[in-house]
């Protein structure tokens, strides 16, 4: 069987194009005709590794210009309309339009069988409406059904009983899918995200820097961060928080850190490829999200050595972190509480290896030869049921 992934970009950064190539690698690694279908491409090179038997198609490359003549203005035309098949509560909703609608539903209709997978609510709900009936479907949510507004969560009943399956990341979601779907054809079951073999990658946890990673927006908390750094500082002038990552909210963050008279020691990174490279100079990662989905860079941190201080947000955390034994979780929103976590671990150095050691063998459940594993016999189970 061949298969399908279909995935905003893959040629971008973020957790859900780490999980993706983590699991398509793996399976071209293992036999599996793979290809991946990147509804865009904003980017010319890409942010990861691909491995070269995967087969990459890319629908609308943002790249390359309409063209000239009744062509290139009727492409202009069609992407001056918004999306009618995304739905508007999608956050990247703004990047689709009805060209990229046209694109997307012909080349699904080119998918006579095999397995597509989906990597977001707006396709999961697109494939059950234009997919082969041949083809199975499975559905990935990356994030949990409570954080969705009424209008998506509406569309999410009404459609992902339609998929074959639908891949979850944590144990609550699963149940609250289990019990929102009943009923309905769709198996909901639990896969979580993984991450690749590292090797000798591990922090001597000896820097005196904190850093955080993920997109500048309100979901990833980082203005509470900021907020919990001002009363750290006051300890410890001479350790620094470094942000990596991108998004909408970099000018409002950067404006907290001036009107706190962090510019110091809050540092904005910008985006980078090589995660491992700066968790390897850390000694401390901290996750500030208000929610998540499951919490990637947790699993990265803690695989490289590095103790995680974490909010007990919805969902992904306090799955993974095992408080006081692997990673340090605080009280939802409890910014002094998040704060008295970081220099309890910046003024113990043993304390931070003993967490670190103990978070390296605590993650190898989420390795990619274990994951991966997951996903072939889901793959087998299919193929039987054939």
């Amino acid at each position: 069987m061949k298969i399908y992934f279909l995935i905003f970009d893959i040629y971008g950064l973020g957790g859900t194009v780490r999980t993706v190539l983590n699991v398509a690698n793996y399976l071209a690694e293992n036999g599996y005709d793979i290809e991946i279908i990147s509804v865009f491409k904003f980017n010319k090179e890409a942010s990861f590794y691909i491995d070269p038997r995967i087969k990459i198609k890319v629908l609308v490359d943002r790249k390359k210009s309409n063209g000239s003549g009744i062509t290139g203005k009727i492409k202009s035309d069609l992407r001056k309309i918004r999306s009618f098949v995304i739905h508007p509560d999608d956050e990247a909703y703004s990047f689709f339009s009805l060209f990229s609608d046209i694109k997307m539903i012909r080349y699904l209709k080119t998918i006579k069988k095999g397995i597509l997978i989906t990597t977001r609510p707006s396709f999961n709900i697109l494939a059950t409406k234009y997919i082969n009936k041949n083809v199975t479907l499975i559905g990935q949510e990356h994030l949990n059904i409570t954080i969705y507004p009424a209008r998506m969560k509406n569309s999410i009943i009404k459609s992902y009983g339609k998929l074959d399956y639908l891949a979850t990341l944590t144990d609550a979601d699963t149940k609250d899918y289990e019990d929102l779907l009943n009923n309905q054809k769709v198996s909901v079951i639990k896969l979580t995200n993984s991450v690749p073999r590292l090797e000798h990658v591990k922090s001597n946890l000896e820097n005196k820097v904190i850093i955080a990673a993920g997109r500048l927006v309100n979901q990833k908390g980082f203005d509470l961060l900021i907020d919990a750094f001002e009363i750290v500082k006051e300890r410890y002038p001479d350790w620094k928080v470094k942000i990596f990552g991108k998004g909408r909210d970099k000018r409002d963050l950067t404006l907290r850190i001036i009107e706190k008279g962090l510019y110091n020691h809050v540092l904005l990174m910008g985006p980078t490829n090589d995660i491992e490279l700066e968790l390897e100079n850390a000694s401390i990662f901290a996750l500030s999200s208000r929610y998540e989905g499951f919490g990637m860079v947790i699993v990265e941190a803690m695989q490289c050595g590095v103790p995680v201080v974490s909010f007990d947000c919805p969902r992904g955390p306090g799955e993974i972190i095992t408080h006081g034994e692997d990673g340090i979780l605080v009280e939802d929103g409890n910014i002094n509480e998040f704060a008295k976590e970081l220099m309890n671990l910046m003024g113990n150095y043993e304390k931070r290896k003993e967490l670190g050691n103990n978070a390296i063998d605590s993650v190898k459940k989420y390795e990619i030869d274990v994951i991966g594993n997951e996903w072939i016999k889901l793959f087998e189970k299919i193929k039987s049921n054939k």
